[in-house]
């Protein structure tokens, strides 16, 4: 059987998902915390990472001063 190929979105459209300026996003693509590809002038970043990120950012929030 072959391997799914993951799905990839524009890293505007991660940006926006992040609730981050796209420059934030594409240092994330950077340092390896998401993955992607370039293909012409355009990043397209993994969702599955993508989704990673914003669930360790919404922990981190939960968790932080003043939290109950």
């Amino acid at each position: 059987m072959g391997r799914s190929e993951p799905e990839l979105i524009g890293l505007a459209e991660a940006a926006q998902k992040l609730g981050m300026p796209y420059q934030d996003a594409h240092r994330l693509l950077l340092t390896g915390s998401i993955r992607g590809e370039k293909r012409g002038n355009r990043w397209l970043v993994r969702l599955a990472d993508v989704l990673n990120v914003r669930r360790q950012r919404e922990g981190q929030h939960a968790g932080g001063p003043g939290a109950a």
